[in-house]
C-alpha cells in the first residue's frame, strides 16, 4: 500500500488522530525541518503541541515533498511490526489483530496498524484502516468531536484514598505530643507514597503490556518455529532425494560411457541409410522417366504407324493423279488446238462485225461478289484436342471445304511446331497440296527442361497484316488467348468466326465469334 493511498483512503481528522499517537513533539518538529517546512526548531518552541500537529498534518496531506520522509522515519519505528505481520498470512492477521482494544492493551497498536497500511496486501492494508476507524470512533467525547487521551484506559486496580490511608486516633494532641509541623510531615510523605504508588501502578502497566506482547511474541515464534520444522523437514527429505539422483545420475554416466560407442554405431548407420535414400530417390526418378519414356515410344509408334498409312494412301492418290493430270493434259492439248482455231476463225468474224457498247463482264468482277475468306489453323491446338477426347485426327481437306463454302478463299494458313522425334514432312506436303500455305517453327527446349512451341503471336500477326484484304477470318483454334484478336477483328467491321472442339474452346471466345462452328465425327478420320 503507497503513501498516496493511505492520504486517499483515512479521512484527516483520523490520520491527525492516529499521526498524534505516533509521533511525539520532538519527532513532528525534526521531520517537519528534514522535509524545509521549517527552518530553524526554535520558530516552533513558541507553538502549542496542536498548532504544530496541525501544520504537519496540512503538509503531509498537501505537499509531496513530505511524503517520503515521514513514510520511511515510521517503517524504520515499526520495523519489528512490519517483519513480523509480513510473516503472516490473512488469516493469522484477522484472528490476532481482531479489535484496536487488544492492541492497546498490548501497547503495539501504532506500530502493527502502521505494518498493516504500508502492507502489499490490499486485504490486510483494508483491515488496518478499519482498526483506525474503530479506535477513532470509540475514543470519541460524547459532549464533542475532540479525541480523547490516547493512552488505552488502565484495568480496574484498587485505589487508595487519603481517608483509608490515614486512620488517625481520635487523641489529645497534648497527650500524644504531636506538633501541628509534623502533621505537615506526615502529610507531605503521605502525598509521596501516594506519588510513589501511582508511579508503581503506572510500571505495572507498562510490564503487563509488555508481557501481553511477549506472550503474543512468544507464541508466533512458536508457530513460526512449526513452519521452520516442516520446512527442516522437507529439507531432509530433499537431501534424501538428491543423495539418490546423485546415485541415479552416476548409474546413468556409467551406462553413458557404455552406450557411447552405441551410439556412434547408429550415427554411422543413419548416414548410410540417408546416402541409400538418396540413392533409392534417384533410381525411382530414373524408373519413372524410363516409364514415360516408354509410354511415349508407344504413342509415338502408333502415330507413325498412321503417318506411315497415310503416306501409302497419298502415294498412292498421287499415282492416280498423275494418271489423271497426264491424260487432262493431253485432252486440255487437244482442247487447245480446237480452240486456237476457233479463236482464229473468230477473230475474222469479229473483223467483219461493230458492235458498240459490248459490256464485258470479267472473271474478276464476278469473283468479287462473293465475300473475300482468310483461314487460319492452330494445328498443335486441334491436333491435342482431338487425340485427348476421341484419340482420332482432323480431316483438315474436308474441314476447308466445310467452313469456306461457296465463298471466295483468299488465303489458308496453316500453323504447325515441328518435334525433332516426329518427321512430319508428308502431312505437310499433303497440306500444301490442298490449298494450305504452310508455317513452321521448331520447338524450343528450356533450360529447366520444360518446352516451348506456339503459333499465338504469329497467327495475330498475320491476321492483322491481311485484315484489309479479307471480309471474313477464320480461326481454327479453341484458345482463349486469342480473345482480344477476335475483339479487334469486330472493331474494323469484319466478321470472326470460329472452328474448333466445343469441350476444348474457351467459352469467351465462342461467346465473341459472330459463329462458332463445332467439330463432330465428319471431320474425323
Amino acid at each position: 500500500m503507497t503513501k498516496t493511498n493511505i492520504k486517499l483512503n483515512i479521512q484527516q481528522d483520523q490520520l491527525k488522530w492516529f499521526l498524534a499517537i505516533l509521533l511525539n513533539e520532538r519527532e513532528i518538529s525534526q521531520l517537519l525541518k528534514q522535509s524545509g517546512q521549517v527552518i530553524d526548531l526554535d520558530t516552533l518552541q513558541s507553538s502549542s503541541k496542536q498548532e504544530i500537529l496541525n501544520r504537519f498534518v496540512t503538509a503531509f496531506v498537501k505537499q509531496f515533498q513530505i511524503d517520503d520522509i515521514v513514510v520511511e522515519h515510521l517503517s524504520q519505528k515499526a520495523a519489528s511490526a512490519i517483519s513480523r505481520v509480513g510473516f503472516m498470512d490473512v488469516d493469522e492477521i484477522y484472528n490476532f489483530f481482531k479489535t484496536p482494544e487488544s492492541l492497546f492493551e498490548t501497547g503495539e497498536f501504532e506500530e502493527v496498524v502502521w505494518a498493516l497500511l504500508i502492507d502489499s496486501r490490499e486485504d490486510v492494508s483494508l483491515h488496518g484502516y478499519n482498526l483506525i476507524s474503530q479506535a477513532y470512533e470509540n475514543r470519541k467525547s460524547p459532549n464533542d468531536d475532540s479525541v480523547q487521551q490516547d493512552t488505552p484506559n488502565l484495568p480496574n486496580q484498587p485505589q487508595i484514598t487519603t481517608s483509608e490511608s490515614q486512620v488517625i486516633p481520635t487523641q489529645n494532641t497534648s497527650e500524644l505530643g504531636v506538633t501541628q509541623s509534623e502533621g505537615d510531615n506526615q502529610q507531605s510523605e503521605l502525598e509521596q507514597l501516594e506519588q510513589a504508588l501511582s508511579n508503581l501502578r503506572e510500571q505495572y502497566s507498562t510490564l503487563g503490556k509488555k508481557n501481553k506482547r511477549l506472550e503474543l511474541h512468544c507464541q508466533y515464534l512458536l508457530e513460526e518455529n512449526e513452519v521452520l520444522k516442516e520446512k527442516v523437514n522437507t529439507f531432509i527429505e530433499k537431501e534424501k532425494e538428491l543423495v539418490y539422483l546423485q546415485q541415479e545420475n552416476k548409474v546413468l554416466q556409467e551406462n553413458s560411457v557404455l552406450h557411447a560407442e552405441t551410439n556412434d554405431k547408429l550415427l554411422n548407420l543413419d548416414e548410410e541409410h540417408k546416402q541409400l535414400l538418396t540413392k533409392y530417390e534417384e533410381i525411382s526418378t530414373q524408373l519413372n522417366e524410363l516409364g514415360q519414356m516408354k509410354s511415349s515410344k508407344a504413342t509415338f509408334m502408333v502415330e507413325l504407324k498412321l503417318v506411315e498409312e497415310a503416306v501409302y494412301k497419298e502415294k498412292q492418290t498421287l499415282e492416280q493423279l498423275k494418271t489423271d493430270l497426264q491424260l487432262h493434259f493431253d485432252m486440255i492439248e487437244k482442247s487447245h488446238d480446237i480452240s486456237q482455231n476457233a479463236l482464229n476463225q473468230i477473230r475474222q468474224t469479229v473483223n467483219y462485225i461493230d458492235v458498240a457498247n459490248v459490256e464485258i463482264i470479267e472473271d474478276s468482277e464476278i469473283e468479287s461478289a462473293q465475300p473475300r475468306v482468310g483461314v487460319f489453323v492452330d494445328v498443335q491446338n486441334m491436333f491435342y484436342a482431338a487425340k485427348d477426347r476421341f484419340e482420332r485426327r482432323v480431316d483438315y481437306i474436308k474441314l476447308l471445304d466445310l467452313i469456306v463454302g461457296p465463298r471466295q478463299l483468299i488465303t489458308a494458313y496453316a500453323y504447325i511446331v515441328q518435334i525433332p522425334e516426329i518427321k512430319q514432312g508428308n502431312f505437310i506436303s499433303l497440306l500444301e497440296h490442298n490449298g494450305y500455305t504452310i508455317r513452321s517453327k521448331d520447338l524450343r527446349l528450356r533450360g529447366d527442361g520444360s518446352a516451348k512451341g506456339d503459333w499465338d503471336v504469329g497467327i495475330a500477326v498475320d491476321v492483322v497484316s491481311m485484315l484489309g484484304k479479307l471480309d471474313v477470318v477464320i480461326l481454327a483454334s479453341g484458345d482463349g488467348d486469342f480473345c482480344p484478336l477476335a475483339e479487334l477483328i469486330k472493331q474494323q467491321n469484319k466478321r470472326i468466326e470460329v472452328v474448333a472442339f466445343e469441350h476444348n474452346t474457351s467459352m469467351d471466345l465462342q461467346t465473341m465469334a459472330d459463329q462458332f462452328f463445332p467439330i463432330g465425327e465428319e471431320l474425323l478420320m
